[in-house]
């Protein structure tokens, strides 16, 4: 018997199998916006602000017996201010296809394909707005974080050229794009407290080529000098109970050590960049739209980089059925904004290509 005879009769008897999953081939890892969308904080009121200090009292002194003091109010404060924005992701359902996916051949419930891949379409889409610099209604971003003037010239409405030294992020290019340990000390010093968890970058974040460099500079002599003077710092909580235990998370994502803090790589980082990140001020603010429900739901029928996250800043509009089509609309929200409250806490160096 020919081949294409028996092929023939082969497909007109029996079925083909589905497999009752669909794999995202398309997403990218995100670690900012994981982290970001799994550990919101409640949005209060028009606007979030941070009132900071810019000086020091000058009224203390050294003194002998009875001497006056200068008793003048010197405090002075500003105040970082942010506010709410947002993105949204409808949710197309055809009811004539569910119709058909309905019966016994329906291998894989299309309503929640349809969710899901609106939900993952979304995540994708954050993943590149939270490195941004927060342009038009987008939320701020990490390059508008950390900043010193050289992308943009404010940052929750106070001037960089008027405030810099308070609000600035410490920002290094990589000359001739080599990227050193020297260089890298340079921006965990300036964006450390020396002695204070809370005051000390708790994370290197980079792109995979970036990550791949430094790994290369950890040859014996340098890497036994790191883990022997390493020094401790903040841990970084990341989804799916990421531990920094053998520079490895649970969620999937794996880091090498530098000062005792894990360097991770993101694929939706920008290129040629590396971020020295403290969590202790950084908060994701969601404001909580009446009538839309809140969901943290992993992926039941798609399998991929989204499949174990529980995005619980998502909000969800219940389906509703449009008067002039046979289809059912949802819409995935996220609202609020991305806030770091004390900004010189960080630090970015940019241009790196090589060692």
């Amino acid at each position: 018997m020919g081949a294409t005879a028996f092929q023939d009769r082969l497909n007109n008897l029996t079925l083909e199998e589905i497999v009752p999953k669909v794999v995202d081939t398309v997403n990218r890892s995100s670690l900012i916006n994981m982290w970001v969308v799994s550990n919101p904080k409640p949005w209060n009121g028009r606007q979030i602000q941070q009132p900071i200090f810019i000086n020091n009292s000058s009224q203390g002194k050294s003194f002998r017996g009875a001497d006056t003091f200068d008793t003048n109010v010197d405090m002075n404060t500003v105040n970082l201010t942010w506010y709410a924005t947002g993105f949204g992701q409808p949710v197309v359902d055809s009811l004539v296809e569910r119709g058909a996916n309905s019966g016994s051949a329906g291998i894989i419930e299309i309503q929640q394909a349809s969710y899901e891949y609106a939900q993952n379409s979304m995540s994708n889409a954050l993943g590149s707005i939270y490195y941004g610099t927060g342009t038009g209604d987008n939320f701020d971003g990490l390059n508008l974080i950390v900043d010193d003037s050289t992308s943009t010239s404010a940052y929750g409405g106070l001037s960089r050229s008027t405030y810099g030294t308070y609000i600035n992020g410490y920002v290094s290019a990589a000359s001739s794009g080599v990227l050193s340990l020297d260089l890298m000390d340079a921006a965990d010093d300036a964006s450390t407290v020396s002695g204070l968890q809370s005051e000390t970058s708790a994370a290197v974040i980079t792109t995979k080529t970036a990550w791949t460099l430094y790994a290369s500079l950890l040859e014996p002599t340098k890497q036994a000098m790191y883990q022997t003077m390493g020094y401790p710092t903040a841990s970084l909580t990341l989804p799916g109970e990421a531990t920094r235990d053998g520079a490895q998370g649970h969620g999937g994502f794996t880091g090498v050590d530098y000062r005792g803090k894990t360097v991770f790589r993101d694929d939706k980082a920008p290129s040629g960049t590396m971020y020295f990140i403290n969590p202790s001020y950084m908060e994701f603010r969601s404001l909580s739209i009446p009538s839309l429900k809140t969901v943290a739901t992993a992926n039941q029928v798609t399998e991929g980089v989204y499949d174990k996250v529980k995005p619980s800043a998502f909000q969800f509009r219940d389906y509703m059925q449009p008067v002039n089509q046979l289809a059912e609309i949802g819409i995935f929200v996220v609202y609020g904004n991305l806030i770091h409250r004390n900004p010189v806490r960080n630090a970015k160096i940019t241009g790196i290509t090589t060692v």
